[in-house]
């Protein structure tokens, strides 16, 4: 049973008052039988006094029963008490309760402890049960002397019913007082712990809009006590907790939005390996939902060995570890994986872990190390020839008529080649320094086309393929004239070169929102699918020797993919290996 705060007050103040009343009833009614009994003791004494000077002791002496029964029962009306003479032998002479026909009868007092003290010359005391009356009586006997000698004993009994209905009714009005005492103090105690507890009850009120996070609301008129110091305190506690938790928000909503808005993946977890949190970047790479992920386990969510191994070195050795893992997908993609534990006292609590992408990095540096051998390998192979035919002609050659003319032309040839290569790489490299200014105008490109196919009569004419310009005669483009130019004799260069004898090479457009896209299409010996990602690559080549002796550089497709980009354009290429290819690029309208 659950008891209010009020009720103990009540009851306290009740209990008090219940506990005081009751100790001084106690003590009061105690303290008033006593000192009515000794009173009653003394009264009684004296009036033994006055009668033992109204007893002849002749008659007493004589034993006249009749005279001291009369005796008796004249005092015993003006006293009323009970009056009984008793001889020194104990024998009763005269009662004013008993007829004078039955004294008799009566018992012999000689053992009763009053009388037995009265023998002795003193006054004697009792108070018992009375067997003859059948009431609590007060006994007082007072020795009868004639000149020092003890003729008899006068007893005066008085009956203590009156005291117990003159102390009933004193406890009466004393419980009276009390029950008033009581239903006074809890009526003020209920009005007083009325105040006290509503002003609790507000406190409670106003804490649980605290506990709920409702710092809006504060006690007011408060008692000018200590319940009121705590109400002070409870306020300021809760404008305290009110800026604490606007900074904590603050501060959570700029952890939040870091966390959200990194690129890189980032996933929290407990020492049970039990996912925390995760951010939108690892609900993409791993296609899972953060509100059906966390409180699970690692690897009920993510289901990758690699990094839960990592995360449980982390957790069992408490230090920082980093790895690289692969994952394939669509296609295939590395990660780094550092994770750093969440420590407490010193243990790992928890570990954080962020993946970040490096695919984009590996293929950079691949390409790298590739561009190096690449170029190194286009150089060195013109250079090896030239430096091979000028020792040549060094050791002789020189004045052989028949051989040194054709020496020098491969010679030439050579170092043409590396002119070229030398002009690529340095147009490209200035095309991906972004601070190439183009001059932008508008032309034809039908024409344009037109003009750079003428060019190439010969050498369509040799493979006997057929080239279609199937532009609208009315294709307007606003570029840089020169460096269109570029892309299309790359385009259509490659198209020819790479094609089948009696081939096909067409060219034609559409527009796509806005955009005119122009289409390269031959009728070749097309690109392998896994050669396709890389085809604007530089020095990337499907078939290496052939593209040599057919004197590529490998560097055409990147400078068209560059030149269009700075158009703020896009390039493609649609092929199948054995079925011709479609290399395309976009201009804004």
């Amino acid at each position: 049973m659950r008891i209010s705060f009020a009720q103990k007050l009540i009851f306290s103040y009740v209990f008090v008052i219940l506990a005081s009343f009751s100790f001084i009833a106690f003590f009061l009614s105690r303290n008033l039988e006593a000192n009515s009994l000794q009173n009653i003791q003394s009264s009684l004494i004296t009036q033994a006094g006055l009668i033992e000077n109204r007893i002849p002791l002749e008659r007493l002496k004589q034993e006249d029963i009749p005279y001291l029964e009369a005796l008796a029962k004249e005092f015993s009306g003006k006293t009323s008490c009970r009056i009984t003479i008793i001889k020194t032998t104990g024998r009763v002479l005269a009662d004013s309760e008993t007829p004078e026909s039955q004294i008799q009868r009566m018992e012999n007092h000689l053992y009763r402890p009053e009388v037995k003290t009265a023998l002795t010359g003193a006054v004697g005391v009792d108070k018992r049960y009375s067997s003859t009356l059948k009431i609590n009586m007060l006994y007082i006997a007072l020795p009868l002397k004639d000149k020092n000698e003890i003729t008899g004993i006068l007893r005066l009994a008085l009956p203590l019913e009156s005291v117990r209905k003159t102390l009933f009714a004193l406890r009466r009005t004393v419980f009276t007082g009390l029950f008033f005492a009581l239903a006074l103090a809890f009526i003020l105690a209920s009005l007083i712990t009325g105040r006290t507890v509503q002003t609790i009850k507000r406190m409670i009120r106003v804490s649980r809009r605290f506990s709920e996070g409702d710092f809006s609301h504060k006690m007011i008129d408060l008692p000018a006590d200590e319940i009121g110091e705590l109400a002070s305190t409870l306020n300021k506690m809760a404008s305290d907790l009110e800026d604490k938790i606007k900074q904590i928000k603050a501060q959570n909503q700029k952890l939040s939005a870091v966390f959200n808005s990194m690129i890189e993946g980032i996933i929290v977890v407990d020492k049970d390996l039990r996912i925390v949190s995760i951010n939108p970047e690892i609900e993409k790479l791993f296609n899972i939902l953060k509100r059906e992920s966390e409180g699970k386990i690692f690897l009920e969510v993510i289901r990758n060995n690699d990094i839960f191994e990592i995360l449980s070195s982390v957790l069992n050795e408490g230090k920082a570890k980093s790895g690289e893992i692969s994952l394939i997908a669509v296609e295939r993609r590395v990660f780094e994986v550092n994770a750093t534990p969440i420590l407490d006292n010193k243990s790992a609590a928890g570990c954080l872990v962020v993946i970040h992408d490096i695919t984009e990095i590996r293929r950079l540096e691949t390409v790298r190390s590739d561009f190096v051998a690449n170029v190194s390998h286009e150089l060195k192979t013109p250079l090896t020839s030239i430096k091979g035919f000028v020792e040549t002609l060094l050791e002789g050659a020189l004045d052989d008529r028949e051989n040194n003319r054709k020496f020098l032309m491969i010679i030439h040839d050579h170092a043409e080649r590396l002119d070229k290569l030398v002009n690529d790489l340095l147009s490209l490299s200035h095309l991906e320094s972004k601070e190439i200014t183009l001059k932008r105008s508008d032309f034809n490109l039908k024409e344009q086309f037109d003009e750079i196919i003428s060019g190439f009569r010969a050498q369509s004419k040799k493979k006997a393929i057929d080239i279609k310009n199937e532009l609208p005669s009315s294709l307007q483009v606003t570029a840089d004239r020169d460096r269109i130019e570029q892309v299309i004799t790359n385009l259509v260069d490659n198209a020819i070169k790479f094609n089948k004898e009696k081939g096909l090479v067409r060219i034609y457009s559409e527009e796509i929102k806005g955009r005119i896209k122009v289409t390269v299409e031959d009728s070749g010996i097309g690109i392998p699918v896994k050669d396709i990602p890389r085809i604007f690559e530089r020095f990337y080549r499907v078939d290496k020797a052939r593209s040599r002796e057919l004197g590529g550089t490998g560097l055409g497709l990147s400078i068209v993919k560059h030149i269009i980009e700075l158009h703020n354009g896009s390039t493609g290429v649609e092929s199948a290996e054995g079925f011709g290819s479609k290399f395309w690029f976009t201009l804004p309208q």
